[in-house]
C-alpha cells in the first residue's frame, strides 16, 4: 500500500478523536466560539512553521480567491451549519446525516475534478458505505427521515456536509495549480477563524474559556484538526478526492473507538468487528495499485 494511504488512515485516527476530545469542553465553551479559537491557534501555528520553514510562494489572485472561498465554505459556514442543526435535531440523525459529505464529495469529484472510477474503486466505496451503516445501525432503525419536528436541524445538517464537500474540492483545484499545503491550511484556517471570530462578537457570545481546557484546545487545534488535515491533504493531492475522502470516512469507526475506551460510552463490539471487516475490505479495494 503507497505511503500517502497510510497517512490518511493516520489522519481519520486523529479526526476521529475530535468529538471524544470536544465533547466535555462544548459544555462550557460555546460551539461557534469552539470553532473560531481552534481555527485560529490552527492557522497561527501553521503560519508560524511556514515562517520557519522560509517558504516564500507567492500565491496569485486567483488561487487566493479560491482559498476564502474554502475558507468560507470549510472554516465557517460548514461546522456554524453543523453546530446550529445539531442544536435542533437528535444525534443520532446527526451521526446518520454527517456521512452525506462523502457521497456529496465523490459526485462534485466526478463531475467537476474528472475523477475517473474503476469497478474496483466502486467496490470499495460500497463495502465503506456498508461498514458506516452498520456502524449506526441501532440509529438507522430510528430514523424517520425529514418528515418530523427535526425537519429544520437535519437540512441545516446535510448543508453542512454540502458545505464540506465544496472544501474538499476546491481545496483539491487548489493544490492542482501548485499552491503548498501549509499555505492553504494557515489561510484558510486564519480566514475562516477569523470570519467566525466576528461572528462570535456580533452575536455578543461569551468568551469565557477556562484555563483547564487550554491543553483541549491545543490538541484539537495541531492534533485533531491541522494534522489530520495535513495529512488529509497530502493524500488529496496524491491520490484525488474519491479514494481520499472515503478512507477518511473511517474517521467515524475511529471515533467510536475513543468514546468506548476514552468516554466509556457503551457501543456493541460485533458491530464494531462486523464494519472494520467491510471497511477493511474496502480500503483494500480502493488502494489497489491497478485500481
Amino acid at each position: 500500500m503507497r505511503q500517502e494511504y497510510y497517512y490518511l488512515l493516520f489522519s481519520a485516527v486523529l479526526y476521529g478523536s475530535i468529538s471524544t476530545v470536544a465533547k466535555p469542553a462544548l459544555t462550557n465553551i460555546h460551539p461557534i466560539l469552539l470553532s473560531s479559537v481552534v481555527y485560529l491557534i490552527m492557522g497561527l501555528s501553521l503560519l508560524v512553521v511556514n515562517v520557519l520553514s522560509r517558504n516564500n510562494y507567492s500565491i496569485n489572485a486567483k488561487s487566493f480567491g479560491l482559498i476564502v472561498l474554502v475558507a468560507l465554505f470549510g472554516g465557517t459556514l460548514g461546522p456554524i451549519s453543523y453546530f446550529m442543526g445539531l442544536s435542533l435535531t437528535n444525534a443520532s440523525f446527526a451521526s446518520i446525516l454527517i456521512n452525506a459529505e462523502f457521497m456529496f464529495t465523490i459526485i462534485l469529484a466526478i463531475f467537476i475534478l474528472k475523477e475517473r472510477v474503476t469497478s474496483f474503486t466502486v467496490g470499495g466505496i460500497i463495502c465503506i458505505i456498508i461498514g458506516l451503516l452498520t456502524l449506526h445501525l441501532n440509529e438507522l432503525q430510528a430514523f424517520t427521515g425529514f418528515q418530523n419536528q427535526y425537519l429544520v436541524g437535519n437540512i441545516l445538517i446535510v448543508f453542512s456536509t454540502l458545505f464540506w464537500a465544496s472544501d474538499n474540492t476546491i481545496s483539491k483545484l487548489i493544490l492542482d495549480k501548485g499552491t503548498p499545503i501549509l499555505n492553504l491550511l494557515y489561510l484558510k484556517s486564519l480566514i475562516g477563524g477569523a470570519i467566525s471570530l466576528l461572528i462570535v462578537i456580533f452575536l455578543n457570545i461569551s468568551f469565557d474559556i477556562a484555563i483547564l481546557d487550554i491543553p483541549m484546545l491545543l490538541f484539537l487545534s495541531l492534533g485533531g484538526f491541522a494534522g489530520s488535515l495535513f495529512l488529509f491533504m497530502v493524500g488529496l493531492r496524491r491520490v484525488g478526492a474519491i479514494r481520499s475522502v472515503m478512507i477518511f470516512a473511517t474517521s467515524s469507526f475511529f471515533g467510536l473507538i475513543f468514546a468506548t475506551t476514552v468516554l466509556g460510552e457503551r457501543n456493541d463490539m460485533l458491530k464494531l468487528g462486523i464494519s472494520l471487516g467491510f471497511m477493511f475490505v474496502g480500503i483494500f479495494l480502493i488502494t489497489r495499485e491497478n485500481a
